[in-house]
């Protein structure tokens, strides 16, 4: 499970993952309603090197995290349009931290998306890393959202309605 760190005062974005450690300047932070925005140049890892940018939404009231990529044409990922995280968060003052709990749905250019990563949740549960309270939070948090997808027509114009059309706007452009 990874585990994020954001130092809102400090500009710094830190990242526990069971394969690495990352600390990293956020070039940009901006403030929607009950949200945040960050903005960063990716930095170079063990795969996903032809990314360049890298956009999140935080969400401290909420159960996700939105993350966008600016990409290569040649990089595998290049049709994500938003990576959705479930997991937790925790906020005090100007930090806000956030455990990844595995499970995630990608939304793609097309506005299809996937569901991945439910094997790692229910494993992560099972070995006792996550609560039972979690656990069925996720459950019923990404069941709630997937049927907002289906309400609003597509998943963006659900996330617009969901969360807020100023911040989706701006996770989106990666121009």
């Amino acid at each position: 499970m990874k585990h994020y760190k954001f130092n809102l005062k400090n500009k710094k974005e830190w990242l526990l993952s069971p394969t690495r450690e990352v600390n990293v300047d956020i070039e940009t932070i901006y403030s929607f309603n009950n949200s945040f925005g960050i903005e960063r140049k990716w930095i170079i890892l063990d795969n996903h090197n032809s990314i360049k940018k890298i956009k999140r939404l935080l969400l401290p009231d909420k159960m996700i995290m939105l993350t966008s990529f600016l990409t290569s044409d040649d990089c595998d990922i290049k049709n994500y349009l938003i990576y959705i995280d479930f997991g937790k968060y925790s906020k005090k003052n100007d930090i806000i931290e956030f455990f990844d709990l595995e499970l995630d749905i990608i939304i793609k250019r097309d506005m299809a998306f996937n569901i991945e990563d439910m094997d790692e949740l229910i494993k992560e549960f099972k070995k006792g890393n996550i609560t039972s309270h979690d656990f069925y939070s996720v459950l019923i948090e990404s069941t709630r959202l997937i049927n907002s997808f289906q309400k609003y027509k597509n998943p963006i114009n659900s996330l617009m309605t969901e969360i807020n059309k100023e911040s989706i706007e701006w996770l989106i452009d990666l121009g």
